[in-house]
């Protein structure tokens, strides 16, 4: 509230929006929806993006402030654990590491991933 009270349009927020936390789904455990009509109602000028697609990351970041006299923000629609299949989605892997045998297969998902782009 603050920061559109004081017109701050230098200022941007990014939202990692993978609707997980800790003990589940956000939409299951406290919904957090209509999450950029709350974001507007204090004030922020809202873009929402595909988190994983970079060029739309830079083209939005290239494009603030969105408004004149308004902080902006960036909501990034991700999925947590993105490529890997034992983590991709699940809410069990938003705390914690990864044991050797299990890094091992991440990181090999991961490279296989980025060597068919």
């Amino acid at each position: 509230m603050s920061a559109s009270h004081f017109r701050l349009d230098n200022l941007v927020g990014l939202v990692d929006r993978n609707k997980i936390q800790i003990d589940g789904f956000t939409e299951e455990i406290m919904s957090l929806e209509p999450y950029k009509d709350k974001w507007e109602a204090f004030g922020w000028a809202v873009r929402v993006i595909d988190g994983h697609d970079m060029r739309e990351a830079v083209s939005t970041l290239n494009s603030v402030p969105f408004e004149f006299g308004k902080p902006s923000l960036i909501i990034s629609n991700t999925t947590k654990g993105k490529g890997i299949s034992f983590m991709e989605n699940n809410p069990a892997w938003h705390g914690g590491g990864l044991s050797g045998e299990c890094a091992e297969i991440a990181l090999r998902e991961v490279t296989e991933s980025s060597e068919m782009e």
